[in-house]
């Protein structure tokens, strides 16, 4: 944060300068400023092929040539801007002292007298160094402004959101409703992933009969239909060793040889065709856990039927499902208002709103103390 002294200590800097430049009329100083450059510009060209002449031991024709074109376009440059000086004057761009003075330092120059030119110069080079240091304490100024109004505008803008949210209303009792929605259903997830490793770890053939029995495929199409069903049934009972595996070990059985699964079923062509031939079935029984396979919807009737019918513990959560459902979408509307207001409540907990004010107050001090007229 910037201090009231730095601000104060600025002013007075630009006052002081401000001062000193009254001497010359605001609307000339940019006229006067631009040909001074111009002039110490082109002094310091002169000079130096002047030096780089004086500096070279018998230079070569085509050197004292070069030398001697760039003399003298910049001695015509010279004239140029004793040109545009007197123009600058009758257009009443330059005061007559100024005019004179530009006059009498080209004229020194011309005459060979660099050293006086440079000291009847000093009073131009004062004046774009005054122009310059002006100029930029009237950009600190400008940026001291951008500065303190930012800072303003972001602590504005906190204190009204933190009086918008003080405002805000919420229906507790729907946000509330909403959260016991979502927890009945995240029990019911709960009990959806209990239930499927329950089938896993069944017996295949105890498997195969829940999927008949409970009409499973109605929840996955994957499952298989009444035909295979009866088909593959038979197969585990003849052949128990692979009836008593859960699905998990009747999938090692898959990377048999032949000779290593004919100790254990003779019929390996008949275990290739209905248990090899449905791996897919197998492994899709493997992840049920991430397929639709009664996947919680509070909307679908069948499925809240089957969980509420058939798995212990879910008829209570489902009564509560469904009676929390009438109304979810105001319920769930009204939670999220909830969550975003706690959310930027929580963002806003950082700031104290007397500190806030306290440093608003001190900002548009500042601001005042920048654009008073007193130094």
């Amino acid at each position: 944060m910037l201090s009231a002294e730095e601000i104060l200590e600025l002013k007075r800097e630009h006052h002081s300068l401000e001062k000193r430049m009254e001497k010359i009329e605001k609307n000339r100083l940019s006229a006067i400023v631009r040909l001074s450059e111009r002039l110490k510009e082109l002094m310091a060209d002169i000079e130096s092929i002047r030096e780089k002449g004086k500096n070279m031991w018998n230079p070569d024709l085509n050197t004292r040539i070069k030398l001697s074109k760039k003399g003298a376009r910049l001695y015509k440059e010279l004239n140029y801007f004793v040109m545009e000086v007197a123009s600058e004057f009758e257009k009443g761009n330059i005061p007559e002292d100024a005019g004179k003075r530009f006059m009498s330092v080209a004229k020194l120059i011309k005459d060979n007298r660099m050293d006086p030119a440079k000291k009847e110069f000093e009073y131009f080079g004062e004046i774009i160094e005054l122009s310059k240091r002006y100029e930029k304490t009237e950009e600190e100024m400008k940026e001291k402004d951008r500065i303190l109004k930012r800072e303003q505008a972001r602590i504005e803008t906190i204190l009204a959101e933190m009086s918008e949210l003080e405002r805000e209303t919420v229906d507790l009792e729907k946000v509330l409703s909403y959260e016991n929605l979502s927890k009945n259903l995240e029990k019911l997830e709960k009990l959806r992933e209990t239930y499927i490793h329950s089938l896993l770890s069944e017996p295949v053939v105890e498997l195969l009969g829940d999927i008949e029995k409970y009409s499973l495929k109605d929840y996955c199409q994957a499952l298989p239909g009444k035909d295979e069903l009866a088909e593959l049934k038979e197969f585990f009972s003849e052949y128990p060793a692979f009836g008593k595996c859960n699905v998990s070990q009747l999938c090692e059985f898959f990377e048999y040889s032949e000779k290593k699964l004919s100790h254990i079923c003779p019929e390996t062509s008949r275990f290739r065709r209905l248990v090899v031939g449905n791996k897919n079935l197998f492994e899709t029984i493997l992840s049920l856990e991430k397929t639709t396979f009664l996947a919680v919807d509070d909307e679908n009737e069948k499925v809240m039927d089957f969980y509420a019918e058939r798995i212990e513990g879910a008829q209570e959560i489902v009564e509560q499902i469904r009676q929390l459902r009438k109304e979810k979408y105001f319920y769930r509307e009204e939670y999220e208002k909830n969550k975003k207001i706690e959310k930027r409540k929580e963002e806003l907990s950082k700031y104290s709103k007397n500190g806030l004010e306290a440093e608003l107050r001190d900002i548009e001090h500042l601001l005042e103390l920048l654009h008073s007229n007193r130094p």
